[in-house]
Formats: structure tokens, sequence, C-alpha cells
């Protein structure tokens, strides 16, 4: 799948083939996804994003498109089609809608955090994509238009409303160890730890929001750090048994090390604001 994606990307022509009669003069076509994050595997997909004045509404002219499917994802369409036992996902943006998304990267104050735009869940998983694209036309037009977006900003605003929730779970764990409900504290703990995580590592540049690519993130993470104990922590308090003997003392120790990683987390933040 791997050689087949760089085929891909050497014969961009299997691509806009399937973009025929729609006009992309002001608009881009760029390849991104799993496989151009280096997360991909043999099943991956290729994912497409085509960003055009107008979304088309008829993709039969000028080709056969059975077994594609079209699904609408708010304001966006995502299409579906399989070329050469390869999976396509082209997924369909207005320059618009586009251009607004990365307006609020762009504009995005951390010395504001009180008073942030709010990015949509859809904006960000674009704007992460948009980190690993590999443009198949107006190549120069594009990595212009790349220079100009700060993807650093994406990180730091993922850390700062991922904080948010971070107390509002420590109170929640605290009322259930109050009253006893241990189980229900033992799942709570273990998604504090996981929500610490994720913005531990967002402010260090790892912006992908999709969980599934959790070991992957930390892998790379411990690669491009000095921090050689974050993975294995991770994976000890979310394999943990739960054990009803030992299960509050587990609790609290998932607590202060979810605690300590949100304290990096803020320290980080504060040296950014501080700049």
């Amino acid at each position: 799948m791997q050689i087949a994606a760089e085929q891909i990307l050497l014969q961009p022509e299997q691509i806009l083939n399937y973009l025929h009669g729609l006009e992309l003069n002001d608009g881009y076509v760029y390849v991104s996804g799993s496989l151009m994050e280096g997360f991909g595997n043999q099943t991956s997909d290729v994912d497409v994003y085509v960003i055009c004045n107008v979304i088309p509404e008829d993709f039969s002219i000028g080709y056969d498109n059975s077994g594609e499917s079209y699904l609408w994802e708010g304001k966006t369409l995502v299409r579906n089609l399989i070329h050469e036992q390869v999976r396509f996902d082209f997924e369909y943006w207005t320059l618009k809608d586009f251009n607004n998304a990365v307006r609020q990267l762009q504009e995005f104050d951390i010395n504001k955090i009180n008073h942030i735009e709010r990015i949509s869940d859809s904006d960000i998983v674009l704007l992460h994509r948009l980190k690993y694209a590999r443009p198949l036309i107006n190549i120069e037009g594009f990595l212009e238009f790349y220079s100009t977006v700060p993807f650093e900003n994406l990180g730091f605003y993922q850390a700062v409303t991922l904080s948010e929730r971070f107390t509002s779970f420590v109170e929640d764990i605290q009322g259930a160890l109050l009253s006893e409900d241990f189980g229900s504290a033992f799942f709570m703990v273990r998604r504090l730890v996981e929500l610490a995580t994720v913005s531990h590592l967002a402010i260090h540049g790892e912006t992908n929001p999709n969980l599934k690519w959790m070991y992957r993130k930390l892998l790379r993470y411990q690669e491009q750090s000095e921090d050689r104990d974050l993975l294995e922590k991770y994976m000890y308090f979310q394999t943990h048994s739960f054990e009803q003997s030992s299960v509050k003392v587990f609790i609290k120790k998932a607590m202060r090390f979810a605690q300590d990683l949100n304290s990096r987390t803020q320290l980080a933040l504060q040296v950014r604001q501080r700049a």
C-alpha cells in the first residue's frame, strides 16, 4: 500500500481524472491522511482533499461511477471509491470554508485564552491533515499559501481547550472516591490520563485528533524528545487491571501522574504566553 501511494503521487492523473469537469483554477487538490503522516499501513485509505469554489452535485458525467458512495458530513462532502484495489476518500471543501478554518488558526492568540474563537472538530481534522499535505495541482501557489499557516498554533489551541476539561474530570473523580464508587473512578481516571497525555502531546506538535493513533503519537514523541518514560507510563495506566483491594491506591497514583503531566503542559503554555 505504501508503494501504491507513492505511485499515485508520481502519477497524479490517477486522482485528477476523477475530478473531470471541476473548476480548480483557484483551488487545491492534495493527498493527506495517515499515509502521508507516516502512520498508515497496508489497508489504509488514500485521503484526497479537494478545495474548490463550489462542491459538485453530479458525479455521473464522463465516467462509470458504480461502486462509489457519497456522504455529507456537515459542510463537506465525502466521496468513497476504489481504484485498482485501493480505496480513495475524496473530501470536498469550499474555498470559503477552507480559508475560514485557516483564518481561525492564524488569528488564534494564546494570550486571550478566555476569549478564543472555537474551532470545530471537523476544522481541527482539516487543519491537522493540511500539515501533512502533498499537493497535486497549483503546487507553487499551494506551497506559498502553506507557508502562511501557523501549524504550531494548532497544538497550542488543542492544549488550551483540552486543559479546560481537566479540572472538571478531577472533580468528578474526587466525588466518586468520596462516594466510594471506585469502579466509576477507575474508568474516569484512565480518561484523565488520556486527556493529560493528548494535551501534552499536542503542545509538542502531535496534533492528530484521532485516538486510534495514540501509540504511534507517543512513539514518535519519545523518539523526538528526551522523555523516555511517557509511553511506558501511559501503557501502564491504560492497561492496569481493576483490583478491588488496590483500586483506590491506583486511582490516586494515576491522578498524580495526570496532574504532574498537566502541570508540565500548563508551564509550556505560560512560556508561550510570555514569548
